[in-house]
């Protein structure tokens, strides 16, 4: 009796314990379709930065590649000047300055009067020329005037004609060209000496830019390529221009003092080579002006006279 009364209180303890009991979760793989969209949606979100951190690598690897081949196929350099002809006004004979005209920083025209010298002693020179041309001429009449010495005093008289005409002719200083007049420093009443200059003028009809390209940009670089150029005067402006030249020697190498690269303190330094740029002005375009700073950029794609598009 003992032993079947405690089966039975065994049995129901055990029961009592499987009623407890949890059940437990289904490891059936099928289950995973049954999660919710709020949990899907949480997994998606989750995995957006990691989405966002790929896309930005991607677009900065291609911005870079991109710029690079920007780069290796226009050349730029922001080590360039803008120059034309500079020309010195000087007076072919000495004199006394008796007008000037020229205003710095004005503008003037091929034929404008910039400086006038006193023309009396060039007058009086005409004067004495025309009388010993005038005696010449006299003794050369009658039987005498087939000689060749008569021919010859007749000639070298009518030479000094012509050169003291010249003179006072050179009396008067024109300019020679368009341009724009320089710092003036001569004033009435000075003497002018034949061969110094007085002011310079600047030649506006033509203008350039010498642009100190690395001797690693330069393979690329040849005449006739199309370039851009912008100056510090005017950043918001875009000038064209034209590969014209490329110098044959590095700026170094036209100094005064060369470097001497055989010494035993050598250090290896990139050199730069002007490259001239022609600068073709068109309607609107601002003044420019010379020595300003600019920015170049060499268009290698575009064709080109030299072996050096690629």
């Amino acid at each position: 009796m003992q032993d079947a009364s405690s089966k039975v209180l065994q049995n129901q303890k055990n029961a009592k314990m499987q009623q407890g009991q949890k059940p437990r979760p289904n490891a059936n793989p099928s289950s995973a379709a049954t999660t919710t969209p709020g949990a899907q949606k949480k997994d998606v979100l989750r995995s957006w930065p990691a989405i966002a951190g790929l896309v930005a690598t991607l677009a900065a690897i291609a911005a870079g590649y991109a710029y690079w081949q920007h780069s290796a196929l226009h050349p730029s350099t922001d080590n360039a000047y803008i120059q034309a002809n500079i020309v010195p006004i000087a007076p072919l004979a000495s004199g006394l300055v008796t007008e000037v005209n020229a205003k710095e920083f004005t503008t003037v025209k091929t034929g404008d009067v910039l400086v006038r010298l006193d023309p009396a002693p060039f007058e009086a020179a005409l004067k004495a020329a025309d009388a010993k041309l005038t005696l010449a001429q006299q003794q050369a009449t009658g039987p005498a005037a087939q000689s060749p010495a008569a021919k010859a005093n007749v000639d070298q008289a009518q030479a000094g004609v012509d050169q003291a005409r010249l003179e006072l002719d050179h009396a008067t200083i024109k300019a020679p060209v368009d341009g724009i007049i320089g710092k003036v420093r001569v004033r009435p009443g000075s003497i002018a000496k034949a061969g110094m200059s007085l002011f310079p003028l600047i030649d506006t009809s033509k203008w350039w830019v010498d642009a100190n390209f690395k001797e690693t940009d330069l393979s690329r670089i040849a005449a006739g390529q199309k370039a851009t150029v912008t100056i510090d005067l005017y950043p918001s402006h875009e000038f064209n221009g034209e590969v014209e030249a490329v110098s044959p020697a590095s700026g170094a190498s036209f100094s005064l003092l060369p470097a001497e690269n055989s010494t035993g303190n050598w250090v290896k330094t990139t050199q730069r080579f002007p490259v001239r740029i022609g600068l073709t002005p068109k309607a609107g375009d601002p003044e420019l002006r010379i020595g300003a700073s600019a920015a170049v950029t060499v268009d290698t794609t575009s064709k080109g006279s030299g072996s050096g598009a690629q």
